[in-house]
């Protein structure tokens, strides 16, 4: 243990003068009272207490320094130091409240103080334990300073990793839908419909060049399905009639603020294990709501149930992964991601709190 070093953050100075400003006005709290009802102070002597503990108090900027000093140094000689260090303060509060005491004595008719052994052994050992008190709370201040620290480093870390992972989706999209969406265009091509497949090219180009130039980590609603739309309209040239699409959003939900690139997973999602699987007509829906402040957007995909034993797409689960870390970690637990079946289909529904987690609202201004 004591080959360890004494890592933590010291607090600023502003924050130790408050803390030990704290401390002795409490210890003066507790004991004025104690000296009035007690009758151990009268007339004149009142000023030697406030001596005392205008004195003590001004001792703890040594105290502050000490504990700076003390940081990063080895437990064996970080303690030893300190606590040699707090003996030799208590000593030198006791010498200023008796050397107070007396000079009050000089000009007006007090008491003498009590100079035995036991008396001055006493006052020494009180003010050694406040001090000690002092010295626990600045620990305790500069350790919470350095989780703080670390929290905060570790989100930034996270925040990082996650929009990574976003970069990393916007670039492979799905190569599925890429390789389908040409073939597509190239089916029309050597079919003669030049004009349709012109169309279809220009909108994929339109698609790949939103999804590249969504850089902000938050956008509104409308700007999100307007990409999704995008890609549900190449996808609707693959599947025909097979594949209908239906978007309720009023403009008061398309204003609300959301993660961008939220909800081309779970649309992916949908057109994968649903469209893709069912041997007949489906239709993904999306639709957004509030409740209670909060924003609630559900993507539901709806069809005939795909052939027993009919081979389907294995997925990895990466889409959903990432949308629940990413949910997590800007809005704690209000931000929720629920899947499940429905009749004939499976519903992915997102739940959004009303504010973010640094507090802005997530209503556009």
């Amino acid at each position: 243990m004591f080959s360890r070093k004494l890592e933590i953050l010291a607090p600023t100075p502003k924050e130790a003068a408050q803390l030990a400003t704290v401390a002795w006005l409490i210890v003066t709290a507790i004991s004025l009272p104690a000296f009035l009802f007690t009758g151990q102070v009268v007339g004149a002597e009142w000023f030697t207490v406030f001596w005392g503990a205008i004195g003590a108090w001004l001792l703890t900027a040594p105290i502050y320094f000490l504990v700076r000093h003390a940081i990063g140094r080895p437990l064996w000689l970080a303690v030893p130091a300190v606590l040699a260090a707090l003996v030799a303060i208590a000593l030198v509060q006791m010498a200023l409240d008796y050397g107070g005491q007396y000079l009050v004595h000089l000009w007006a008719a007090t008491r003498i103080p009590d100079t035995s052994i036991p008396s001055l052994f006493m006052v020494t050992v009180v003010y050694f334990l406040i001090d000690a008190c002092v010295v626990a709370l600045f620990l305790i201040t500069g350790t919470m300073n350095k989780i703080r620290i670390r929290e905060r480093e570790l989100a930034e870390a996270q925040v990082r990793r996650l929009e990574t992972e976003l970069h990393m989706l916007r670039l492979q999209l799905n190569p599925h839908f890429l390789g389908n969406s040409l073939n597509v265009i190239s089916s029309l091509i050597l079919t003669g419909r030049t004009a349709e497949a012109n169309r279809m090219a220009e909108g994929l180009a339109d698609f790949l060049s939103a999804t590249m130039a969504l850089d902000a980590t938050q956008i509104s609603l409308g700007d999100e399905l307007e990409t999704v739309e995008a890609y549900l309209e190449l996808e609707s040239a693959r599947f025909g009639e097979r594949l209908t699409v239906e978007i309720h959003a009023d403009a008061a939900q398309r204003a609300r603020i959301v993660p961008s690139f939220v909800l081309q997973p779970l649309v992916e999602n949908a057109i994968k294990h649903g469209v893709e699987a069912s041997p007949g007509p489906c239709t993904v829906r999306i639709a957004a709501r509030s409740e209670e402040g909060a924003l609630l957007i559900a993507v539901e995909n709806r069809g005939e149930a795909p052939a027993a034993g009919s081979p389907g797409r294995p997925g990895h689960g990466i889409g959903l992964a990432n949308t629940r870390a990413r949910l997590a970690l800007l809005f704690g637990d209000e931000g929720v991601l629920e899947t499940g079946p429905i009749e004939n289909g499976w519903r992915a529904a997102i739940r959004l709190p009303a504010r973010a987690s640094d507090g802005r609202l997530l209503a556009a201004a």
